[in-house]
């Protein structure tokens, strides 16, 4: 349309044929030019429109994002809830077992108790007297039953176990003139199982040693009755005559050697949760 403009108004000038040609592809480059730039501007709203449309869905989604978090704050402070009242309701049955009596007790490990009563009870262990004398056991090891009504929970009995150990070494470190760590503690991790492990190993050594001892006591009073006995010093409590179902160890005796036997397992067993290797 412009080179029809163009020449309505140059002919009736007389403009030159040559000059006209000029103006006339000038005019044709401009028209391209112009249409080069539409079809650029169509492209730049085309791509404008799915910017927006894009921006759009991320609001959306920012949206469903913050109400999702909502929902999983409120979640998170009803389990909190749960937890809480579910602790609760544990201490209130672990003190309720307190003091409670059984004619005849099985444990796990396969020992019998008798007139046995419970004086003691927390997260990894239960105290229980009973009528050959008192004795501490793991929670593990008590039975099906007690464990049930206790609400034993096996994660929680070895964070209690940890705490204690944890406790122990730094009670070892304040004997032995150390200064008193802050209350949140400083030691990493490794040095904190370090001393627990350290701790019972003393421990275990001596349990050893008084087993050892009670067992001579025992068999200098009736030498014939403990002729040709296997005993293993480095390790009593592994000894075959502690593991015997026989009734003979009552009239021997060896009811109290058994307990201590057991009071050595249990102390192995937690050295093993700091010190797989232990023995």
């Amino acid at each position: 349309m412009l080179g029809a403009l163009l020449a309505v108004v140059l002919l009736p000038c007389c403009v030159k044929q040559g000059d006209y040609e000029i103006l006339q592809t000038e005019n044709q480059q401009l028209q391209a030019r112009i249409d080069q730039l539409n079809r650029e501007l169509q492209q730049k709203q085309a791509e404008l429109g799915a910017t927006q449309r894009q921006l759009l869905q991320t609001h959306e989604t920012q949206a469903e994002l913050q109400k999702t978090r909502g929902l999983l704050i409120e979640a998170q402070a009803e389990i909190e809830a749960l937890r809480t009242e579910f602790a609760k309701f544990r201490t209130q049955r672990r003190n309720a077992m307190i003091g409670k009596k059984y004619p005849v007790l099985n444990l796990a490990n396969g020992k019998v108790l008798h007139e046995a009563q419970i004086t003691t009870i927390s997260a990894d262990e239960i105290s229980i007297r009973h009528d050959s004398g008192f004795l501490k056991v793991a929670m593990a090891d008590t039975n099906e039953d007690l464990r049930w009504e206790a609400c034993y929970d096996p994660q929680e009995a070895k964070d209690a176990a940890r705490a204690k150990l944890l406790a122990e070494a730094r009670a070892l470190e304040i004997n032995r003139g150390a200064p008193a760590p802050p209350a949140a503690p400083v030691l990493s991790m490794a040095n904190a199982s370090l001393n627990a492990a350290t701790v019972l190993r003393s421990q275990l050594a001596a349990q050893r040693k008084q087993l050892n001892d009670a067992y001579q006591a025992l068999r200098s009073k009736n030498p014939a009755a403990f002729r040709g006995v296997e005993w293993s010093p480095s390790s009593p409590e592994a000894s075959p005559l502690l593991n015997t179902l026989s009734g003979s160890r009552a009239v021997l005796g060896l009811s109290r050697l058994q307990e201590m036997r057991d009071a050595i397992i249990a102390t192995l067993r937690r050295l093993r949760d700091v010190d797989p290797s232990a023995r």
